[in-house]
């Protein structure tokens, strides 16, 4: 061998070597992460379509399970993960998994359903949170999808989805190629937001202060509900997908602050869009529990965010209005409980 291949094989020693190192590392990485990641009890802000890939594959290797949909009331907006009601009828024994993020919205619950259904699982029961800021135009939600979600739904959603919800055409680019790429390699990127999450905290700081009835001023709009309302839309075809799969499904409207927001919502088109959600539910073979005015204001954060104690008044209803849920009863429910609805 000549004197130049010596050196030629060392260095291309030395790089298998380092090759070998960081194969290693991501493998060890990824068994470590994974392990972590099934320990979060719910989505994290920002999640990943990698987290969110991962908890339906968690859940089709579990069987059959009541899935939950809703936004962060249900996910427990100011309140440790283990604090929804979701989390403690699980507790309680209820075999529950909690799909609700902070954004969540009808286009939002129909892309989930599209992924359960793409991913051959089949749900016990689906609960859908209905709140009706979720049909204001003008709400985070009303026509787009969580950006973790968008990102693995895309595909199953047709040209007429993508124009109502505003999705790019645009061909993918380089970057995002190669952080698709990376992200199913190595689980520690792919999931980075959700593990910062949950080591650094996501849970949102609860002002000190109620937050006075101006403060939700524009969040109800009040202009009468109909199919062209893109809310109204996917809640249809949320509900029309769920039935032509057999699975049976239940929503419940969200406990409501009735005493801090009356001069905006105890009218006549509160109530009547309230009546037409449930009817189009009703007619799609959903049953509807109405939660809205059921719960005391000293349950509540703000407009809709309910406390430790209004979580667990929400699990106890739930519980006691939905015999699959298989929970009797919530223990340790506060004595001062609110007429049942």
């Amino acid at each position: 061998m000549s004197a130049e291949g010596v050196p030629r094989r060392r260095r291309l020693g030395a790089l298998a070597v380092v090759a070998a190192t960081v194969l290693a590392l991501i493998v060890t990485e990824n068994v470590l992460a994974a392990a972590y990641l099934n320990r979060i009890e719910r989505f994290s802000t920002d999640f990943s379509s990698t987290f969110l890939l991962r908890r339906i594959q968690a859940l089709k290797a579990s069987g059959p399970q009541v899935v939950f949909m809703g936004d962060s009331s249900l996910w427990g907006y100011g309140l440790p993960p283990g604090s929804n009601a979701v989390a403690i009828l699980a507790a309680e024994g209820c075999p529950c998994a909690n799909l609700a993020f902070k954004a969540g919205s009808p286009p939002n619950y129909y892309a989930l359903a599209l992924l359960l259904q793409a991913a051959g699982y089949r749900p016990k029961l689906v609960v859908l949170e209905i709140n009706q800021p979720a049909f204001n135009p003008a709400d985070q939600g009303y026509a787009t999808l969580h950006p973790g979600l968008e990102t693995v739904a895309r595909p199953l959603l047709d040209p007429a989805d993508w124009a109502a919800l505003g999705l790019s055409t645009a061909p993918s680019s380089l970057r995002g190629e190669a952080d698709r790429w990376l992200s199913s390699l190595w689980l520690v990127y792919g999931a980075r937001a959700d593990l910062r999450a949950s080591i650094l905290g996501d849970t949102d700081v609860v002002p000190k202060e109620p937050p006075p009835a101006d403060a939700f001023l524009g969040t109800y709009d009040l202009a009468p509900l109909d199919e062209r309302n893109t809310g109204v839309h996917y809640l249809e075809k949320t509900a029309d997908l769920l039935r032509r799969q057999g699975i049976p499904a239940v929503a419940f409207f969200t406990p409501t602050n009735h005493a801090l927001l009356h001069e905006y919502i105890d009218v006549p088109e509160y109530a009547s869009n309230g009546r037409y959600i449930a009817h189009l539910l009703e007619q799609r073979g959903v049953a509807v529990i109405d939660l809205d005015r059921a719960f005391p204001a000293a349950d509540f954060i703000d407009n809709t965010h309910l406390t430790k104690q209004g979580q667990r008044r929400l699990a106890a209803v739930l519980a006691r209005r939905i015999p699959a849920l298989g929970v009797a009863q919530v223990s340790a429910l506060p004595l001062h409980e609110a007429s049942s609805p």
